[in-house]
């Protein structure tokens, strides 16, 4: 890949941030019924995806100086964490990396500060999307979990089509707490242009973040049908993902996944997500193309 000058990074780092900013407002504009955690919940997909793609052609996106994947994704995806009210979205696909140090994948923006030939350690910042009271007629009543930043740290360990990746995030604001998650992955099957990879998720939170996620206050209980509920710090969701990619051409990608979860310990026992109110099972599907730059 040629070199690219000073001036045309800033020229491409604009209109991705604008896609980025674009769809956000988009979303805020259409959210009265469906709420900004559907693009948190594609975040999380599409961050599946771009490990998948790791896993399974290693070094299909390295680069010595900057180059990126864009696209767009649809899907089905739940209302909020536990439901099990399902809607049809479209998504942009964001993967940008600068000198493999810095990495913009999603909402989520990593600087690799240590590295070998197989391990990376360094700080994160990740927009934490929040929660709308009108997403669905079961948060009724519980009022709106704002936007906010996470920062942490992160570790990856990769050798060939392996890949080990944890990270511990604090968010700033609205409740969020801090979350631990642990992800392991592994390419198990390839053909020509087709290949195929499997990862499984794992989630902590903190007391903090569970009861703003899965908890009823006394306040939110006096506004709605729930009872009080007093979530505890504890595993909070475990997922498998399953991801194929097929190569179009050099540089265009056709990408499926499929997501399903289970919901753990108080986020699995909450009322808004318990007796039939919503689904500790969940599961995100999705189709996607991606250019590479």
């Amino acid at each position: 890949m040629s070199q690219w000058h000073p001036c045309q990074i800033r020229k491409f780092m604009l209109p991705a941030t604008l896609l980025t900013a674009v769809f956000c407002q988009t979303n805020t504009a259409h959210a009265s019924s469906q709420g900004l955690n559907l693009a948190d919940r594609f975040n999380n997909a599409i961050e599946a995806v771009q490990e998948g793609i790791d896993l399974i052609w290693p070094g299909d996106l390295d680069s010595e100086q900057m180059n990126a994947r864009m696209g767009i994704g649809f899907g089905w995806i739940p209302d909020y964490v536990g439901s099990d009210n399902y809607r049809f979205r479209a998504v942009p696909i964001l993967d940008v990396r600068y000198k493999e140090i810095w990495r913009l994948n999603g909402s989520k923006l990593t600087y690799t500060a240590f590295k070998t030939d197989k391990l990376e350690i360094g700080p994160l910042l990740n927009l934490h999307f929040g929660r709308k009271e009108s997403a669905n007629k079961a948060l009724t009543g519980l009022g709106d979990i704002g936007t906010t930043f996470d920062v942490g740290v992160f570790a990856r360990f990769k050798r060939e089509s392996l890949l080990i990746d944890a990270d511990i995030r604090r968010g700033l604001s609205a409740g969020q707490g801090t979350t631990i998650r642990l992800t392991a992955g592994h390419g198990i099957y390839q053909n020509g242009d087709f290949a195929a990879g499997l990862g499984v998720r794992l989630r902590y939170m903190s007391k903090k973040g569970m009861q703003t996620n899965f908890g009823i206050t006394r306040e939110q209980a006096e506004n709605s049908v729930y009872d009080t509920f007093q979530a505890s710090a504890g595993l909070s969701e475990v997922s498998a993902n399953l991801i194929g990619a097929y190569r179009l051409t050099e540089k265009a990608r056709l990408m499926g996944l499929i997501s399903v979860g289970h919901l753990l310990g108080d986020a699995a026992d909450s009322p808004i997500v318990a007796d039939g109110t919503g689904s500790p099972l969940q599961a995100i599907a999705g189709v996607g193309l991606t250019f590479q730059f």
